[in-house]
């Protein structure tokens, strides 16, 4: 399906979208998404407001991901089967057509096959849940004091816990609680004290999933120590740092010898895991500094180094791996 959406985008980009939009929704029914991710999808993908109504229930998600009181269109059909609306004060965008209907679809199959656990994992990981409905969800869980948070994408191969799927920007992302990690990676993790700090746990366990790569298939936010704090204040509408535009003009081979020299006690260690000869990688440590403009082996430089590609990886987005 990448492969499909990446040819499309270049002979017509308007079916890449569609594909892009068939593509998020199926990974959210394969995953077991509860109805509100399927809304938040809705609204993510249209830009706008996305509201729904499923069994009498009227589900409302804005832009930003919130929840908000959906408004339904005068010309809402009477019917059981789910519906599914945008909120837009301008005609409809080129889009809302297929986004309306593939929500529909998957509103149509997630009711026919709900379960209660999904419902409640929703509910103890959102902050914006009141504090009775998250009790009762982690009494429903039998959550008690610190539980393990794993994120991983929906198609992984993950072992049977109390888990759900969340619609984000960065597309669909599978939350699992309890000690189970998926074996091959990519997973993030991260460890909550209670249940008012499941909510921490779960984002940054999605932020943890998105620094997976091929060396750390399994990426813990409790490791990553104060850096996690970094990490959280990406703004990816922000304007890009130099050290970034740097390592973005670096080719992949290039970025991956740098992580493995970074990762390694010394340049001869480092010329060992790449199969070069150590004088081989002095000289190419030498250039690396000059492109980078800072000596990626000194202590700071190191810092500096992983500083920058923990926030390129941050905003790539979420990793298909």
């Amino acid at each position: 399906m990448q492969e499909l959406a990446g040819r499309l985008k270049v002979l017509d980009p308007a079916a890449s979208e569609s594909v892009k939009i068939i593509e998020y929704f199926d990974s959210l029914i394969a995953g077991g998404a509860g109805v509100e991710a399927v809304v938040r999808a809705a609204a993510i993908l249209g830009g706008t407001t996305a509201g729904a109504r499923v069994r009498g229930r009227l589900v409302g998600i804005d832009a930003d991901g919130a929840r908000t009181t959906p408004t339904p269109p005068p010309s809402l059909p009477d019917t059981d089967a789910p519906s599914v609306w945008l909120q837009r004060d301008t005609g409809a965008a080129l889009n809302d057509a297929m986004i309306v209907d593939r929500a529909q679809v998957a509103l149509a199959i997630i009711t026919a096959r709900a379960d209660p656990t999904t419902s409640a994992v929703e509910r103890v990981i959102d902050a914006g849940v009141s504090r009775v409905d998250r009790e009762a969800a982690a009494h429903r869980l039998r959550l008690d004091g610190e539980v393990r948070v794993v994120a991983a994408p929906p198609h992984s191969r993950h072992v049977t816990t109390a888990s759900t799927v969340l619609a984000t920007a960065d597309g669909a992302v599978w939350i699992g609680l309890g000690e189970v990690v998926p074996p091959d990676g990519p997973a993030g993790t991260s460890l909550a004290r209670d249940l008012d700090d499941l909510p921490r746990a779960c984002a940054d366990a999605r932020l943890a999933l998105r620094l997976a790569d091929e060396r750390h298939r399994v990426v813990d936010a409790g490791e990553l120590g104060v850096l996690i704090e970094l990490a959280r204040a990406v703004d990816p509408s922000g304007p890009r740092h130099p050290d970034l535009e740097v390592l973005d003009a670096l080719d992949a081979r290039t970025l991956e010898a740098l992580d493995v020299v970074v990762d390694s006690e010394s340049i001869r260690a480092a010329a060992t895991r790449l199969s070069l000869h150590h004088s081989s990688l002095q000289s190419r440590h030498e250039t690396w500094t000059r492109q980078l403009g800072y000596d990626p082996l000194t202590p700071r430089g190191r810092a500096r180094f992983l500083a920058a590609r923990m926030l390129q990886r941050l905003g790539s987005g979420t990793r298909e791996s």
